[in-house]
């Protein structure tokens, strides 16, 4: 916010809007596969025995422990698998073009930009000129920017 803020002030009508990266295929695909793997998983813990029964195979032996704490399996397979696939889902991207042109890329640097030097990068592509940038603290605290 305190980034939003700042261009604002020193560029009034200035459009800053914000997007999601879009994943990969392959992680899309991954993603999807790990959310079927958990329903698969999920389903064949709510039916029990019967799952093993109908396809003939042989229960294993740590199925037992598994049954005795259902709900706890459950849940677990339910977050691990929203976490593997929301990690799957997510680029890490922080891309910042001005009027079409790429000012910044955390794909090809690796590491977010300071406030300052994003600020700067912006202004010079703005033709705003190196104006000093003054961080609101709180904000900067608070993480909220």
């Amino acid at each position: 916010m305190a980034v939003r803020q700042n261009l604002l002030a020193r560029h009034p009508g200035l459009k800053i809007e914000g997007d999601n990266f879009p994943a990969t295929p392959l992680r899309k695909l991954i993603s999807s596969l790990v959310f079927y793997a958990k329903m698969a998983l999920i389903l064949i813990l709510v039916t029990g025995t019967k799952f093993f029964e109908v396809t003939g195979v042989a229960i294993p032996e740590w199925y037992a422990g598994v049954q005795e704490n259902k709900l706890m399996t459950i849940v677990g397979l339910f977050f691990m698998g929203n976490m593997v696939e929301s990690s799957m889902l997510s680029s890490g991207a922080f891309e910042i073009t001005v009027n079409g042109s790429q000012v910044w890329s955390k794909i090809e640097t690796g590491y977010l930009p300071s406030l300052e030097h994003l600020v700067s990068l912006i202004e010079d592509k703005l033709g705003g000129g190196r104006a000093e940038f003054t961080p609101d603290l709180e904000t900067l605290a608070s993480g909220d920017f």
